[in-house]
């Protein structure tokens, strides 16, 4: 049990080096201007809901007797649509940006950038957990108690990781003082999201 502890921790923290779990956070942190306390709970949030889908997939699957293989087909399945998505939705908000430049700030567009944070929001939520799947399966072995302590440990290490990353990122990002970052902002966010999505659906990442 003690062997699968250590690769709870290790593998949340590895998988969470994927770019969906933290460049479209830093894109939309950068763009709207999110300060530390807004771009920490907007990361827990999103990293809570996305842990949280695959651990209900997973404890269902364990309940109903299914093979590890069918849930992670499901998790493959979710992963395929999810990278679709995420470019579909970069290349919305791509196109709201360029439409936005030389605008003034008004509601409405607080408005659009509030409904895009709870679009990434559903995206990553959607996307997968893969590697917790087997993680799941192997703790039920050792009964619920070891499945739940392996959830907290895969998730805390995902959300630290997330946590991490993001917030080193958008201060590297902060040292670039280009005018086009604030002049196009949102456009180069949604530029950005669609690269992640579609590096995510080339290389599998």
């Amino acid at each position: 049990m003690e062997l699968l502890l250590i690769s709870s921790l290790t593998i949340g923290a590895l998988h969470s080096l994927a770019p969906d779990h933290w460049i479209p956070f830093v894109a939309l942190a950068r763009a709207q201007q999110w300060d530390r306390w807004k771009t920490t709970y907007s990361v827990l949030l999103a990293g809570l809901g996305h842990v949280s889908s695959s651990v209900v997939i997973g404890l269902v699957g364990i309940a109903v007797g299914m093979a590890t293989e069918h849930v992670s087909g499901w998790e493959t399945i979710r992963g395929d649509v999810a990278s679709l998505l995420l470019i579909g939705f970069g290349i919305a908000y791509m196109i709201y940006g360029l439409k936005q430049i030389g605008k003034h700030h008004t509601h409405s567009h607080t408005k659009a950038r509030t409904v895009s944070y709870w679009t990434l929001f559903i995206l990553i939520i959607f996307g997968p957990c893969e590697p917790l799947i087997p993680l799941l399966f192997a703790s039920s072995a050792f009964g619920w108690v070891n499945v739940v302590t392996v959830v907290a440990v895969f998730s805390a290490a995902t959300l630290i990781m997330m946590q991490l990353q993001v917030h080193a990122a958008v201060w590297g990002v902060s040292l670039f003082k280009f005018h086009i970052f604030e002049y196009a902002s949102d456009a180069i966010a949604g530029a950005v999201i669609v690269i992640t999505g579609i590096a995510i659906r080339v290389f599998g990442i």
